[in-house]
C-alpha cells in the first residue's frame, strides 16, 4: 500500500510540470480544440493535455518492467496498449480519423493487449443473480468491453474535470485493490495513472487550461478496463467489484448508446446527449455537474473496495448504486425532453 502511494504521488510531482509543458507545447504547434455547435465549451482551448499525464505513468511503468515487474505479461501489456491507443489518439486529434480504421486499428491493438496479458472475463455475476459462464464466448466479450469502454471513456470526455476525476478516483480504487491484493502488477501502474490525474487536473478544473485529447482519454479507458479483468482475474473478484470503480461513466455512456439506439439515432455519430451533456442543458455549471460525478465516482470507490475487502454485503451495495444512478439519469432524460417540449410549445 505504501509503496503504490509513493508511486501516486511521485507521478503527481512529475505530471505537475509535465502538464504545463504539453500546454505550452500544443499552443504552439496550434493543437487547438475550436468550439462548434456539439461543443461544451465556448472558447479556443489546447487539446491533447493527456500527454503530460501520460508521461509520468509511460517512464514509471517502463522502469518498473525493467525493475520488481520484469517480465510481467499484465503490466507489459498494459504499457504497449496505452502507447499504441496513446498514438492512435493523437493522430486522431492532428486530425479527425475516419471511424472504420481508428476503431479496427483499437480492435487489432486490444486484441493484442488481451492475448499477451492473458486477461478475460471468465463469468459475468451480479449479487443475488448468480454467476453466468462464459465458456467459449469469453474471449469475445472479454474485448468487446475493452474497445468499448475505450471508446466510453472517450464519448465522456466533455466538460472540464470529469474524465480527470474519473481517472483520479478510478485507477486509484483499482491500485488500491491490487495493493490489498498484493498484486504489485495492478497496484503500482494504476498509481502512477491516479497520480498524473493530480497534474492535469490543476489545468482542467475548474478552468480549463488544456482539454485530455484523444491522446489521454483513448488510452486512460483503455488502462482502466484492463485494471478492471486484471482485478476480477487475477484477484478472484466477481467483475461488478472493479467495475464499479468505473461505474458513473460505464452508465452514462451505456445509457446513452441504448437510449439512442432505441430512438433510432446512430449512437456512434457525436452528439450531445449523454447524461452529463444533459445536466448542462438544465442550466448545471460545468463546475456543478463535474463535482456531483466525482462525489458518485467516490460513493462507488468506497463502496467497492468495503464489498471486496469489508465484508460488505454486496447486494446492499451494488443495487442501491445501480437504482439510484439509473433512476437519475432517466429522471434527467425526461426532464429535458420536457423543458424542450414546453419551449416548443
Amino acid at each position: 500500500m505504501f509503496e503504490a502511494m509513493l508511486h501516486a504521488l511521485a507521478a503527481a510531482a512529475a505530471s505537475f510540470l509535465a502538464v504545463p509543458l504539453a500546454v505550452r507545447m500544443l499552443a504552439r504547434h496550434q493543437v487547438i480544440d475550436t468550439p462548434n455547435e456539439r461543443s461544451s465549451h465556448s472558447r479556443p482551448v489546447p487539446r491533447g493535455g493527456g500527454i503530460g499525464l501520460l508521461l509520468p505513468f509511460a517512464f514509471g511503468t517502463a522502469v518498473l518492467l525493467a525493475g520488481p515487474l520484469r517480465g510481467d505479461a499484465f503490466a507489459g501489456a498494459l504499457l504497449v496498449g496505452v502507447l499504441g491507443m496513446a498514438v492512435i489518439g493523437f493522430i486522431d486529434d492532428l486530425r479527425t480519423l475516419p471511424a472504420l480504421p481508428r476503431l479496427v486499428a483499437e480492435g487489432l491493438l486490444a486484441a493484442l493487449c488481451l492475448a499477451w496479458a492473458d486477461a478475460g472475463l471468465q463469468a459475468l455475476a451480479l449479487p443475488g443473480l448468480g454467476s453466468l459462464e462464459l465458456g467459449a464466448a469469453g474471449p469475445v466479450v472479454t474485448w468487446l468491453f475493452v474497445v468499448g469502454f475505450t471508446n466510453m471513456f472517450n464519448f465522456m470526455d466533455g466538460i472540464n474535470g470529469l474524465a480527470g476525476f474519473q481517472t483520479l478516483l478510478g485507477a486509484g480504487g483499482l491500485a488500491l485493490l491490487g495493493a490489498q491484493g498484493g498484486d504489485a502488477a495492478l497496484a503500482l501502474p494504476l498509481a502512477l495513472l491516479a497520480g498524473g490525474a493530480v497534474g492535469f487536473l490543476r489545468s482542467n478544473f475548474p478552468r480549463a487550461a488544456v482539454f485530455m485529447g484523444d491522446v489521454g482519454s483513448l488510452p486512460i479507458g483503455f488502462a482502466l478496463a484492463m485494471g478492471v479483468l486484471r482485478a476480477h482475474g487475477h484477484g478472484g473478484l466477481p467483475v461488478w467489484i472493479p467495475a464499479l470503480m468505473i461505474w458513473p461513466f460505464l452508465l452514462d455512456a451505456t445509457y446513452t448508446l441504448v437510449n439512442r439506439t432505441l430512438r433510432g439515432r446512430n449512437p456512434f455519430r457525436a452528439h450531445r446527449t449523454h447524461v452529463y451533456q444533459r445536466l448542462t442543458v438544465l442550466g448545471w455549471s460545468h463546475t456543478r455537474v463535474t463535482t456531483v460525478y466525482a462525489a458518485a465516482m467516490l460513493v462507488c470507490v468506497v463502496a467497492a473496495d468495503g464489498a471486496a475487502h469489508g465484508g460488505w454485503n454486496g447486494i446492499a451495495v451494488f443495487w442501491p448504486i445501480f437504482a439510484v444512478t439509473l433512476v437519475g439519469s432517466v429522471l434527467t432524460v425526461i426532464r429535458v425532453r420536457a423543458s424542450r417540449l414546453g419551449s416548443a410549445g
